[in-house]
């Protein structure tokens, strides 16, 4: 997590020679709220757990995230996202058994927080980067009606996109995103939520491309 706070604070160093394009743009917009709608679709990479492969769960995950920003200058915004993931539950054979054939459906929440940085147009594209560090909480339905739950953090999640703008202060455009976590509490159906034995934990990560919407009030 402390890691994924430098990257946020690097982010904006990145800004240090954009300053007088900053200033012009701040005098010109002012101080703006920006908010964002993304869609996307995740393949899934890395394990939940040690010797175990996210793919082994997932197939794929259709997530769906709204973000909040304040706009400090014309290229650097920072606030907070919340999104759900909609799980693709795997029907991949592992030692005769497959995930799909217990598991009803898979539902993650995620929030946290982030920084977004806009480069200078190119043509009609207004490129981007971001940084963001949250937490992430998965609930799995099994068709036996028991539900497990597992939390942990997304500790750095880079993403690079581009905006074009349909309309004043409206614009859409596509990204594609690299995020790193690691799962350190869980909760088998029943039970009570217990940390996963550092051992025991692995990292995973999600490579997802999207479509979204951002708009300036």
């Amino acid at each position: 997590m402390r890691n994924a706070l430098f990257a946020l604070a690097a982010l904006a160093v990145l800004a240090t020679p954009a300053a007088p394009r900053a200033e012009e743009g701040a005098a010109e917009h002012g101080l703006r709220v920006k908010l964002g709608l993304g869609l996307g679709y995740g393949l899934p990479l890395g394990d939940v757990a040690k010797d175990e492969k996210l793919s082994n769960l997932y197939s794929g995950e259709i997530p769906v995230e709204l973000e909040a920003s304040y706009r400090f200058t014309h290229a650097i915004s920072a606030g907070v996202y919340a999104g759900y993931g909609l799980g693709l539950v795997s029907s991949k054979e592992v030692n005769g058994e497959k995930a799909s054939d217990a598991i009803d459906s898979i539902g993650t929440f995620r929030f946290g927080v982030q920084g977004e940085y806009e480069f200078a147009k190119v043509g009609p594209a207004l490129p981007f980067a971001a940084l963001r560090a949250g937490y992430v909480t998965e609930s799995i339905g099994f068709k036996d009606g028991g539900t497990a739950k597992a939390s942990g953090w997304e500790y750095l999640t880079v993403i690079g996109g581009a905006d074009f703008e349909v309309a004043r202060s409206f614009a859409v455009g596509p990204f594609v995103s690299f995020s790193l976590g690691q799962y350190t509490t869980e909760k088998a159906p029943g039970g009570a939520s217990e940390s996963i034995p550092s051992g025991e934990r692995a990292m995973h990560e999600w490579l997802t491309v999207g479509v979204r919407g951002a708009f300036e009030l």
